[in-house]
């Protein structure tokens, strides 16, 4: 397997003049950006550190110094900005980390920090004692915030690094993706693979701007305006987006908002998708598909392409993995997973239940339904999705924040964040209207209504944005409480079969 750092230099030697980064006031072409890679290794080296933290805004700074921890062949652990201190410190610390790298940053008059090269500083911290274990191999540790908000740390190899990388590769030769602009934080795992990895391994150009001049502002806060004027100054093919992104842009895109950019690849992941978002962006020639993938596997398992797409699945595996699912639903990865998580066991090698639920079907496509742990099984004993139905309700009321509760209830229910203030009998047409399309046991009893959006301050998102919903759960009474409860009408569907069918022969049972 080829080296991502051995594949940069190629690119050097065979096209150094090619535009690499791009940022405000600086581009850098394939034989500066590995000249300012091998650099800043050497000076990596030269501290006999093996394990750093890399700090820091997306940039060309941060992009050298991630793949200079590749060549330098030491443990490379990015630092999301979004964590909290509390979890940075739970960072720090799980990982045994000796040093902070910080890009791009003018630290003379910070007398904890030394300078490295011209675009890197180095942060020495106290070592302790008995560093944590780290598995044989690893070459960066990414931290998911997990639904409780204690991160945990995923160890992955260079070879992993690499495979996955290839592997995407092979899946979109086909698309001519010249120019790449990273949305997501470079610490997430997926732009940083999929976004940076991917793009040089390809020849291509990447765009690293200040996540705030994109209009991001922490793990989920967003300012769509200043998003959709960042993409009509850089004009990229292709972007990496979640799913409240995505909404965005096929919003934008129905208002005639895009008309000036030509999209040739829009990929989402990170959260279930509702197949209605797709078929509105697929009717604005909007070239969104859906992904999937964990941390574990480098972050992509499977993708939807241009031709080979299957809207509602989240398309087919990827070549370097294969997929499995058993009688009870549960997928599961089998090649090219994770060394192991930090201080348990190695795993590498081992087989990888996901916790998703889901299907293979007769083309291979891979259809992923929700989690396990997740599961409600309502008072009819049907099992039940909540995120499944947390994002037919986001699609058909166009709001933020979702979460189904119900579990041995007769029907589910849902707690709505809707920030505006839209009259309640508009929110009751709508979920009835949605009811309509549902299956019988996953038609709503009642909702409730709130302005106010769940955050992070009061543990119910986790650092990525996600909603903590053991956490929203445990504080459940007293968040409904404080909301407008509205009952909703279960439709008769045995009336509306009879109805469809010219069937009154059949009474109708009585709806609970």
């Amino acid at each position: 397997m080829v080296t991502l750092p051995e594949q940069l230099r190629k690119r050097a030697e065979t096209q150094p003049d090619a535009l690499a980064l791009v940022a405000p006031g600086e581009r850098l072409d394939y034989g500066a950006l590995w000249g300012a890679v091998r650099e800043l290794s050497q000076a990596i080296r030269a501290t006999g550190l093996q394990r750093f933290g890399l700090c820091g805004d997306n940039g060309p700074g941060w992009a050298v110094a991630d793949l200079a921890c590749l060549l330098a062949g030491v443990v490379c652990v990015p630092v999301p900005g979004f964590f909290s201190a509390a979890q940075v410190r739970h960072l720090v610390d799980r990982a045994g980390l000796e040093g902070l790298l910080w890009p791009d940053a003018d630290a003379s008059g910070d007398k904890n920090r030394s300078r490295l090269t011209d675009r890197a500083w180095l942060q020495a911290l106290p070592s302790a004692d008995t560093p944590p274990s780290i598995p044989p191999g690893t070459a960066k540790v990414t931290f998911t915030s997990g639904s409780t908000g204690t991160p945990q740390g995923v160890c992955l190899s260079a070879r992993h690094l690499a495979a996955t990388t290839a592997a995407l590769g092979k899946r979109l030769a086909g698309l001519p993706l010249r120019h790449h602009l990273c949305l997501l934080p470079l610490a997430t795992l997926l732009e940083n693979i999929a976004g940076l990895y991917l793009p040089l391994s390809m020849g291509a150009t990447v765009e690293l701007r200040p996540l705030e001049s994109l209009g991001m502002t922490g793990s989920s806060r967003l300012d769509a305006e200043r998003l959709l004027h960042a993409l009509h100054q850089a004009r990229p093919d292709s972007l990496i987006l979640v799913p409240e992104l995505a909404a965005v842009l096929v919003a934008a895109g129905e208002r005639g908002l895009l008309e000036e950019l030509d999209f040739r690849f829009l990929a989402v992941g990170g959260g279930k998708v509702s197949p209605q978002l797709l078929a509105r962006a697929a009717a604005i020639d909007l070239p969104l598909y859906e992904g999937y993938g964990l941390s574990e596997c480098g972050s992509v398992v499977s993708l939807n392409i241009p031709g080979d797409n299957r809207p509602g699945s989240v398309g087919r595996p990827l070549d370097h993995l294969r997929v499995a699912v058993q009688g009870d639903r549960e997928i599961r990865i089998i090649g090219n997973t994770h060394l192991g998580y930090l201080g348990e066991p190695e795993t590498a090698g081992a087989d990888l239940a996901t916790g998703d639920l889901g299907y293979l079907d007769r083309d291979g496509y891979l259809h992923v339904d929700g989690r396990r742990k997740n599961l409600l099984i309502t008072g009819f004993g049907r099992n039940l999705s909540p995120e499944w139905l947390e994002s037919e309700l986001q699609q058909a009321l166009q709001i933020p924040q979702v979460l189904v509760f119900g579990d041995g209830e007769p029907h589910p229910s849902a707690l709505l964040v809707v920030p505006d203030l839209r009259p309640a009998d508009a929110i009751h047409a709508a979920v009835r209207e949605l009811n309509r399309r549902l299956p019988d046991y996953a038609r709503l009893a009642r909702v409730y209504v709130r302005h106010q959006p769940l955050g992070r301050a009061d543990g119910h998102l986790t650092g990525n944005g996600r909603l903590a919903r053991a956490r929203i759960l445990a504080d459940l009474p007293g968040l409904l409480a404080h909301s407008q409860a509205l009952q909703i009408h279960t439709p008769d569907l045995a009336a509306e079969y009879r109805a469809a069918h010219h069937d009154p022969a059949c009474p109708a049972p009585t709806s609970p």
